[in-house]
């Protein structure tokens, strides 16, 4: 993932975080405003009625209950003031805490236990110490409830407590549920826009990739090119010296001989990056023997797998295996993929090779126990110029392949983690 694409996704993130948090405080603002609303009404409610009674009927109420006109005074009072507010329930309780009267219970057993001393203690001590106070919400009927005290003048410790099933829950279910639409509204535009951003970076870096890439490659086809003459000159001149000194004694010859070989083999070499370079296909009627490059090439890194301590093991029997690919462009292919194999195993590491024939292809398996390729790395290996060598070009394996594809074969390269790299060569047989 590129900065462009986190950056991205932490815009997102960020806006998704903002969108839900703004409806979340926009939902609890509006509760609490209804809360706040309800306990001021509620307040009012019991201050004004509270205000309308008369301590000596409290008083006779206390004294003479059900025997007494107080009661009946206090009962009309709290009756009215319920049917007319709408309230749940209005009650009159005394300095101890107990019922002188409750509208939900009427005239039944004045006297007794009262139950909001039990929901709320703290907050009747309060009111009865002369501070109008909201009860905490509970739950009456399996509703939600609201209720208030406030103390009553001229009865010491006497409180009214008013009681209310709020109304505003339907508002509030409707606020809840369109809030939530929108923040999922809101969210899935994000989302939308945060996936075109990133599939028009991924798509923008693609093309940036592949324009780098092609430029690389002609500023490669233009140094190569120039290479190529350069050094095709002094070739021509080193080849013709040989020849002539292969005219003086036996052993001039045989040096000369053996210069004039390699002069031709770095030659090969040279028009084969020419001929990659300008992306020209192999030349028709080039044939090698796939298991005899093979061979010669293992037996050439033998004593190199030996000094740094990995094991070189080979398995396949001597068999005709005329691919068209020739012999130096084989040995290109084993020698890059043998040695990318010892760079990647430590002392003590292993390489297997297995070659074989299939019903009109040669199959060679090169398979280390080395670390294996991580898979962003796997997914590219094989791109030009990318390497993860601190002296690689990255042009090894990636020619390999185009030689291997442009004989008509396959170049396979597999690395489950943790489990070594394998790499799988199939030509078709000539």
């Amino acid at each position: 993932m590129n900065r462009a694409q986190a950056t991205t996704l932490a815009f997102a993130v960020a806006a998704v975080t903002v969108t839900v948090g703004t409806a979340f405080i926009a939902y609890r603002g509006v509760r609490s405003a209804f809360e706040r609303e309800s306990a001021q009404r509620l307040r009012q409610l019991a201050e004004l009625a509270a205000s309308q009674l008369s301590p000596a009927d409290l008083l006779d109420a206390r004294a003479l209950g059900t025997d007494g006109t107080g009661l009946l005074n206090v009962q009309a009072q709290l009756d009215g003031l319920q049917a007319v507010s709408r309230l749940a329930n209005v009650a009159v309780l005394d300095d101890s805490g107990r019922v002188l009267y409750d509208v939900r219970d009427g005239l039944i057993e004045p006297g007794r236990a009262s139950g909001y001393d039990s929901l709320a203690h703290e907050s009747l001590a309060r009111a009865r110490a002369g501070t109008g106070v909201a009860l905490p919400a509970f739950r009456r009927a399996g509703r939600e409830t609201r209720a208030a005290a406030v103390p009553v003048p001229g009865f010491p410790g006497a409180v009214l407590v008013t009681e209310t099933t709020p109304e505003w829950g339907g508002e509030l279910a409707r606020l809840r549920r369109d809030l939530a639409l929108l923040a999922a509204v809101s969210v899935l535009a994000i989302a939308a826009f945060a996936g075109l951003v990133l599939r028009a970076n991924a798509a923008q870096f693609a093309l940036e990739r592949r324009l780098s890439r092609e430029g690389n490659l002609a500023a490669m086809g233009r140094m190569t090119a120039t290479l190529a003459h350069e050094i095709k000159n002094p070739l021509a001149i080193i080849r013709g010296s040989a020849k002539r000194l292969a005219r003086l004694e036996p052993e001039a010859q045989a040096m000369a001989d053996s210069v004039v070989e390699e002069v031709d083999r770095l030659s090969g070499t040279v028009n084969r990056y020419l001929q990659f370079a300008r992306g020209a296909a192999p030349e028709p009627g080039s044939h090698g023997d796939a298991f005899a490059t093979l061979a010669a090439t293992l037996d050439l890194l033998e004593d190199e797998f030996r000094a740094r301590g990995v094991a070189l093991a080979r398995s396949g029997e001597p068999a005709p295996s005329a691919v068209r690919l020739d012999d130096a462009s084989l040995k290109h292919v084993w020698l890059n993929l043998l040695q990318n194999a010892l760079e990647a195993l430590a002392e003590g590491g292993r390489t297997q090779v297995a070659w074989s024939l299939a019903p009109g292809r040669a199959r060679v398996v090169i398979a280390d126990d080395g670390p294996g390729i991580p898979a962003e790395v796997l997914a590219r290996l094989g791109e030009p110029f990318f390497t993860t060598r601190a002296q690689g070009t990255g042009l090894g394996l990636h020619l390999s392949k185009q030689l291997v594809q442009g004989a008509g074969g396959t170049l396979l390269v597999e690395s489950p983690p943790g489990a070594g790299t394998r790499v799988t060569i199939e030509l078709p047989l000539a």
